[in-house]
């Protein structure tokens, strides 16, 4: 299932933490109070958000530009981001990461799984 995102004017950030930090509280809070919008959250690992700027505020949790790359959440909720935005699909994302991601589309078949052999399924 892929999730609409709303927010398309601020790029997207990464927040990357362990399970214990202490932003995550806050970030759940600001997320609810529509502060700033949260596209998908993995608590034990990270999150993906939309804001101006880099979210600093949220102790323990680590802002940075995501990666190319399948995003999934523990519902199965999913978005493709490629070059910073977000993308319709994994040949998108594929076609961002150059030949050898082509390539081994060709040996492979399925765009997913050739994203997740890449590391590029988070």
């Amino acid at each position: 299932m892929d999730v609409p995102v709303t927010d398309q004017k601020n790029p997207f950030w990464m927040l990357k933490g362990g399970h214990e930090a202490p932003g995550w509280g806050p970030l759940e809070q600001d997320a609810r109070a529509q502060k700033l919008e949260v596209v998908l959250f993995d608590r034990d690992a990270w999150a993906l958000v939309r804001a101006a700027a880099p979210p600093t505020q949220y102790e323990g949790l680590v802002p940075m530009e995501p990666p190319a790359g399948l995003y999934l959440d523990n519902q199965g909720r999913n978005v493709y981001i490629a070059d910073g935005k977000q993308v319709a699909g994994p040949r998108d994302v594929l076609a961002s990461l150059g030949e050898p991601a082509q390539e081994l589309l060709r040996k492979l078949g399925d765009p997913d799984i050739v994203l997740e052999r890449l590391g590029r399924a988070y």
